[in-house]
């Protein structure tokens, strides 16, 4: 007995926007799973060296994990949003020193907060 499959056309536009939706699918599992390492480790430090840390990121990793503990984290922070809707629009500008400041402060306190331990042993 032989199986025969059979396909079906589907228009260019239609395939290209599911391939579309695939590669961005990928794309944010890996940025997941590199995030959870990161968070991970810096869950595993006192809070000292977590701290430091945090505070010795470059501004591209800081605005991702930011982004990543942020999601986690379930809190609704217009100035995080401010942050991150600001570096999406414009990558390449640098935060300015209190931005940065008040990023690295707002990452150190999320991921010692107890929704992003949990969510964090969840995942």
């Amino acid at each position: 007995m032989t199986h025969e499959t059979k396909t079906m056309e589907v228009p260019v536009a239609i395939a290209e926007r599911v391939q579309t939706l695939i590669d961005a699918y990928i794309a944010k599992e890996k940025f997941n799973a590199e995030r959870k390492v990161v968070v991970n480790n810096l869950l595993s430090m006192d809070n000292l060296s977590c701290e430091m840390a945090v505070y010795s990121l470059p501004q591209g990793e800081l605005l991702d994990t930011l982004r990543f503990v942020y999601e986690l984290s379930g809190t609704n922070s217009k100035f995080v949003k401010n942050i991150l809707t600001m570096s999406r629009e414009n990558p390449n500008k640098a935060l300015s020193d209190a931005q940065r400041s008040s990023a690295k402060g707002l990452l150190f306190n999320l991921i010692n907060d107890p929704s992003v331990v949990s969510a964090m042993k969840e995942i």
